[in-house]
């Protein structure tokens, strides 16, 4: 069986020599198979070293190592199936199932690699593969989306290469454990936290998740955003001291940072009409409540044996979810398969949103006594913020699926029959993710946070009202920020504060109008004169009382602070 671990990253890198032939374009739908077998048959006692490979490499699989693998694999299975049957006959097959599998061969290779050197040539030729996929389409938009990625991704890996370099020194070996770990100093950790913090799309090197979805094909989307960045929370867990020692200072770091971009790109999201963008910054947003998690962890050592398993298992959850919705993207554009591919969307999609009974809640669930353990009222309450805008995030995406308009007759016949074999992959992303709560959960775990995905019904409806009726209300928002736009969420809210300025400034300008009309109308009442009469207005006698009891007030005054 411990052959497994090496067929599971050789079979789709050897499956590469044949991906440009014509009539291989099925190689994506079966390569990551040998991955699948390994992480369900491979026991945890397997193991095997190759002192021949690389400076001597060992696979093996652990606890979270197996999780990791097992929905890597389903993900990439499920978007193979789509990529062989959606890009059959198509521009530049070859060549994309080319970059797929040299990118899948890197993702299986990183996770079943134990050495620190498995790991960084996995993760490198995941991240230079993946520039191939970003840049597939050759448009305008496609190749600015792989121009930034790839210097985003160079930077990073020289960065990592730096961390994994001065982890082997400072340990010893190129398998350290979580007790060499703790020698590990500060620069050290800087580094490492830096040179993963690309792929994880953390605030501010999230840009390149933005631009790169909606620039690559539909299945390269789905395995980057459910799959290849769940890679930095694997490099996390395997070389910080996780559960060794307490990090307060890096544990509150990765706190705040995960907190800034789960909330950062909730509201960016809400304003894209375009579905890929909108799941870009969706997954930046679980991505960052990942990383607050992993830093309460390090905070709270205690918490890391039962905390780092809910983790991972939030991790899969959100792979499988988010995978499906990209994938979905696709498959609702297509003829004859609108209804029922729309019902498995809703199921994602409820799923995502943590509505009650689905598997979010119960992934939801495991994560939540790592929250509650340092008792932080804030931090529960900016976690339920990301909460009710992942809700609305949901419905939003929803909404622009419902209103996609379907293809022409001609080219819809024609794909119709291509996409009913990518059903076979992508139903069962669906009925994982819907028998999730009930092979995962409990009944104490299926209605977590019910209370904060009524108030985001409560809160949403009124906006639905006005979305629908009120379509001008909104205009101005939709697609106000840019992809990738740093500096997009404070333009809108300068311009916000002018728009709000101005429309205050020009209330009280039409107020002021009105008081001096009314007041006009009042004296001209009071005086019974004409009210353009200034000379004769001064001389009646109630404005010249007012005005001679003003000045002898002023006098009494005057002498008194004189004296």
């Amino acid at each position: 069986m411990s052959l497994l671990l090496i067929l599971a990253w050789v079979v789709p890198l050897f499956l590469t020599v044949f991906a440009r032939r014509p009539g291989f374009g099925w190689l994506p739908a079966i390569a990551a198979l040998p991955a699948l077998a390994a992480a369900l048959l491979v026991p945890d006692s397997a193991s095997l070293r190759l002192d021949w490979l690389l400076l001597g490499s060992h696979f093996a699989l652990d606890q979270t190592t197996r999780l990791f693998l097992l929905f890597t694999a389903i993900l990439w299975v499920a978007a193979g199936i789509y990529a062989s049957a959606s890009r059959h006959h198509t521009h530049h097959e070859g060549r994309f199932n080319t970059f797929f599998l040299l990118a899948m061969t890197g993702n299986i290779w990183l996770i079943t690699g134990q050495d620190l050197v498995s790991f960084y040539v996995g993760f490198a030729l995941m991240g230079i593969a993946s520039y191939g996929l970003v840049i597939h389409e050759g448009d305008r938009g496609a190749l600015r989306a792989g121009q930034i990625y790839l210097t985003l991704t160079l930077a990073a890996e020289v960065i990592l290469f730096l961390a994994l370099v001065t982890i082997a020194s400072t340990t010893g070996t190129l398998e350290p454990t979580p007790e060499d770990l703790n020698a590990l100093d500060g620069a050290t950790i800087t580094l490492l936290v830096l040179g993963l913090a690309v792929k994880a799309g953390l605030l501010p090197v999230h840009v390149w998740l933005p631009l790169a979805h909606p620039a690559a094909p539909i299945a390269a989307s789905a395995v980057l955003s459910g799959a290849m960045i769940k890679v930095a929370l694997l490099g996390w867990l395997r070389f910080l001291p996780i559960g060794e020692i307490a990090q307060p200072d890096l544990g509150l770091f990765f706190v705040m940072m995960g907190l800034a971009t789960a909330l950062y790109a909730i509201p960016i999201a809400l304003v894209q009409s375009n579905p890929k963008v909108l799941l870009a910054y969706s997954s930046v947003s679980k991505m960052g409540l990942m990383v607050l998690v992993l830093g309460l962890i390090l905070i709270t050592p205690a918490l890391a044996p039962s905390a780092t398993l809910a983790l991972v298992l939030y991790a899969a959850h959100h792979a499988l979810a988010k995978g499906g919705l990209f994938l979905g993207i696709g498959l609702r554009k297509h003829a004859g398969t609108r209804g029922w591919v729309f019902a498995g969307l809703l199921v994602l999609a409820f799923s995502m949103a943590a509505v009650p009974l689905t598997g979010g809640a119960v992934a939801k669930f495991g994560i939540k006594p790592a929250i509650d353990a340092l008792q932080w009222p804030w931090l529960k309450a900016m976690i339920a913020l990301t909460v009710i805008g992942t809700a609305w995030l949901m419905a939003r995406f929803l909404w622009l699926l419902w209103r996609i308009e379907p293809q022409s007759d001609v080219a819809q016949t024609a794909a119709a029959r291509r996409i009913e074999w990518a059903l076979l992959g992508w139903w069962p992303l669906v009925f994982l993710i819907a028998l999730y709560p009930w092979a995962l959960g409990s009944p104490a775990a299926w209605l977590t946070d019910v209370g904060l995905i009524l108030i985001a019904l409560i809160i949403g409806l009124p906006v639905v009202w006005a979305a629908r009726h009120r379509r001008a209300l909104f205009a101005p928002l939709i697609d106000g920020i840019r992809p990738g736009d740093l500096l997009g969420p404070i333009r809108v809210i300068l311009a916000a504060l002018h728009f709000t300025l101005r429309h205050r400034l020009r209330r009280a300008q039409e107020a002021r109008i009105l008081i001096n009309r009314r007041a006009r109308v009042i004296w001209e009442q009071v005086l019974e004169r004409p009210g353009d009469d200034w000379e004769q207005r001064l001389s009646a006698w109630p404005m010249a009382g007012t005005l001679w009891l003003a000045l002898i007030v002023a006098i009494i005054t005057l002498s008194l602070l004189i004296v």
